[in-house]
């Protein structure tokens, strides 16, 4: 019984730390949606020099999900529950990347200024994407499978606005050739960050319903 105690104890402890691990992936990735706003290259240092702190959750989890599972055999809820915290580390981990190669891509634009349609199209990606992630993570916390299934839908709206992106850019827009290989990488950038959220719903949708 004592065991089983201890089991249920560290496990807790291990999905409190996939929450905080998504509460800082969340103020990275706002950080990073001003980042580009401003072309603040400061941040973009600051991002970067953070991914770190990623790969050092990413790294606990999986490790303690192993020692759960090599330990203990856990099965049915358990089970599924310790495996999708290590997919779950995994996606968080993935997406703090992606804001490091949005901060990459944001030192390396040589201009001072982008123009507005580019600013509020990224922008609104970017909020979108937050929100994603945001929900994501209320779907993980509440086992609601239903809000798993929504995600899908709130990334539709992220893709479109992406599709709609490169037909501005398919009118004739002007963008110095660099520039704009810089910025069609950044959207592409906040698109998989929503992708990643999507993901992490069909990971609650087998940690519920075991499919």
């Amino acid at each position: 019984m004592e065991a089983r105690k201890d089991f249920h104890q560290r496990l807790n402890e291990l999905y409190e730390e996939t929450l905080r691990m998504g509460s800082d992936l969340l103020r990275i990735i706002e950080k990073t949606r001003l980042c580009f706003l401003e072309l603040d290259r400061d941040a973009a240092d600051d991002i970067i020099a953070g991914d770190d702190l990623f790969d050092d959750y990413r790294n606990r989890l999986e490790e303690g999900g192993l020692e759960l599972l090599a330990r203990q055999a856990p099965v049915a809820i358990d089970l599924r529950l310790i495996i999708v915290i290590m997919r779950i580390a995994q996606k968080f981990e993935r997406m703090a990347d992606l804001c490091e190669d949005i901060a990459m891509a944001v030192k390396n634009i040589r201009v001072d200024r982008i123009h507005s349609w580019i600013r509020e199209a990224i922008d609104e990606m970017a909020r979108r994407a937050i929100r994603l992630v945001e929900r994501a993570m209320e779907c993980f916390k509440e086992r609601n499978v239903e809000m798993a299934r929504e995600l899908d839908a709130m990334d539709d709206a992220v893709d479109r606005l992406y599709r709609g992106f490169f037909k501005e850019f398919d009118r004739g827009r002007e963008e110095e050739l660099e520039v704009a290989v810089r910025i069609v990488m950044i959207a592409r950038f906040f698109e998989r960050i929503a992708d990643h959220a999507v993901d992490i719903g069909e990971h609650v949708r087998f940690m519920v319903e075991g499919k």
